[in-house]
């Protein structure tokens, strides 16, 4: 049913992420289904709670056998039509996965690139060749991840964590730790408010956002793995990536990261050595 959601947003353009219909898909948390469509390449974040759908593309996939893209961005009954005309007449393949409880993943394969590009110029797509790796080249490092100089926050808290390094996870933390920590992220909150400050030194901290700051923490820690048979990148799973890397992985293979409850790990498949020598050098992860 969340490909009735993805029409909506495709006819609707931009809105609110309150506004999203989660009733059409038996969702219950509207942020979980939007920052999932963010991921797939469906749409885009504007400000702190805004949305924008994203034009129609065909995202190019690595490591295949054959040549094939995956559908992202505004999907309409018409724009399917016009793709699988557009399939029969260059001899690709149109196929349409169900995914769980997230939109079709649909995919255009052929024996040549020239056959999926021709697809999508008569289908009036764009054809971005390997998205996935284009994602992670233009992505900003996390050390050079936007932040903004912010004062420690002084008077009472209600709550203050820290991320630790050696356990991967919030654990509790006081004020007057995070005042005089050298370095650290820690989650300040506030009767009104939460903020997330990364501290590089006693007197300097920065907002940032939530999973560039963990990630920041966690520089140098050994916690990726990786297998060549399947492409399956695995990391703990409060290290999930911003947005624009998280979509860059996804892309390698269309799918959603899968979630292990047990092992608290998520991951990535159908990720190249390319993909994953990117993506170390962005976070400063190392692998195991």
């Amino acid at each position: 049913m969340t490909d009735v959601v993805l029409e909506w947003m495709s006819f609707r353009r931009s809105g609110k992420i309150a506004d999203i219909p989660v009733n059409l898909s038996d969702e219950s948390k509207g942020g979980r289904l939007f920052d999932d469509f963010v991921t797939l390449g469906h749409a885009e974040r504007i400000g702190a709670d805004g949305w924008q759908i994203a034009p129609p593309v065909l995202a190019g996939l690595p490591g295949q056998s054959e040549f094939a893209a995956v559908l992202c961005g505004a999907r309409t009954q018409n724009l399917l039509k016009s793709l699988d005309r557009a399939s029969t007449s260059t001899g690709a393949c149109m196929t349409s996965k169900p995914q769980i409880a997230r939109p079709d993943r649909i995919t255009i394969s052929a024996s040549s690139l020239n056959a999926v590009a021709e697809t999508a110029a008569k289908a009036g797509i764009v054809l971005q060749a390997d998205a996935g790796l284009q994602l992670l080249a233009c992505s900003p490092s996390i050390r050079d991840w936007p932040r903004s100089a912010c004062p420690m926050v002084e008077g009472r808290v209600d709550s203050v964590l820290r991320f630790s390094r050696s356990r991967l996870r919030w654990v509790d933390s006081t004020l007057a730790e995070a005042t005089s920590a050298q370095k650290g992220f820690f989650r300040i909150k506030r009767d009104w408010n939460q903020v997330s400050l990364l501290k590089s030194a006693p007197t300097q901290a920065s907002r940032i956002n939530e999973r560039a700051g963990r990630l920041a923490a966690a520089a140098k820690c050994r916690v990726v793995r990786w297998t060549s048979n399947g492409g399956v990148l695995a990391l703990p799973a409060w290290l999930y990536p911003p947005s624009i890397m998280a979509r860059g992985l996804a892309l390698c293979s269309g799918h959603l990261p899968g979630f292990d409850p047990g092992k608290m790990e998520i991951t990535f498949n159908g990720v190249q050595p390319e993909h994953l020598r990117i993506f170390l050098a962005l976070t400063r992860l190392r692998q195991l």
